[in-house]
C-alpha cells in the first residue's frame, strides 16, 4: 500500500509541479496588467504610493524664486524659522527611478514639504565658539558674517562687550547663519 502511494505521488508530482526556470511575458501582457480598468487589484502599485527609496525629488532650494511653488520670504527669511507657524510649505516634483515598475504618471508632486534648508551650522559648536573664541570672532566667521567678524576681531570683541552680546543673541535665537539655513541641533 505504501509503495503504491509513493508511486502515485511520484507520477503526480513530476507532471503537476514542474516549474520553468524563466517566465516569458510579452509587452502586451504587461500593458494589460498595468491597465487599471482590467485588473484593479494588480500587484503593480501606483507610482505615487512607492516608498521614497524608489524616487528622487528636487530640493526645496532648487526651485526658482519666480516659480509659484518657491518658498516665499516670511519674516525676512526664505527658509526655516524659529517656530512651526513661521515655516512656509511648498510642493516638490519627484521622478521614479528607471527600471522601477509602477502604474500611473512617473513624475508627480508631493505637497506640504516644509521650506527648511540645512547646512553645516551646529548650534552647540557655534555656542562653544562664541564662549571660548568669541573675542577673536570665530563664531561670526563660522556663521558667515564676514564683515561683522572683521570688525569684532579688530576690536577684540568690542573690548569684551560685543563678545557678551553675541553670546546672549545666540542663546535667544537672534543670531542665525548668514545663508538663512536652520541649525542642525544634534552632533
Amino acid at each position: 500500500m505504501i509503495l503504491l502511494i509513493n508511486l502515485l505521488l511520484l507520477i503526480v508530482g513530476t507532471s503537476c509541479f514542474t516549474y520553468r526556470d524563466e517566465v516569458i511575458v510579452s509587452s502586451k501582457e504587461i500593458d494589460d496588467i498595468t491597465d487599471d480598468n482590467k485588473y484593479p487589484y494588480s500587484p503593480i502599485v501606483q507610482c505615487h504610493f512607492l516608498p521614497s527609496d524608489y524616487y528622487e525629488c528636487e530640493s526645496v532650494e532648487d526651485i526658482p524664486e519666480n516659480d509659484t511653488r518657491s518658498c516665499q520670504k516670511r519674516n525676512g527669511r526664505r527658509f526655516g524659522g524659529e517656530k512651526y507657524i513661521e515655516v512656509e510649505h511648498t510642493s516638490i516634483r519627484c521622478r521614479i527611478f528607471d527600471g522601477i515598475e509602477c502604474k500611473g504618471n512617473r513624475s508627480f508632486l508631493i505637497d506640504n514639504i516644509p521650506c527648511i534648508k540645512y547646512s553645516s551650522h551646529y548650534f552647540i559648536s557655534t555656542l562653544l565658539y562664541s564662549i571660548f573664541l568669541g573675542l577673536f570672532a570665530v563664531d561670526r566667521y563660522s556663521l558667515g558674517h564676514i564683515g561683522i567678524a572683521v570688525g569684532k576681531m579688530i576690536t577684540l570683541g568690542g573690548l569684551g562687550l560685543w563678545w557678551i552680546i553675541d553670546i546672549i543673541l545666540l542663546i535667544c535665537g537672534k543670531l542665525n547663519p548668514q545663508d538663512d539655513s536652520n541649525w542642525i541641533i544634534q552632533h
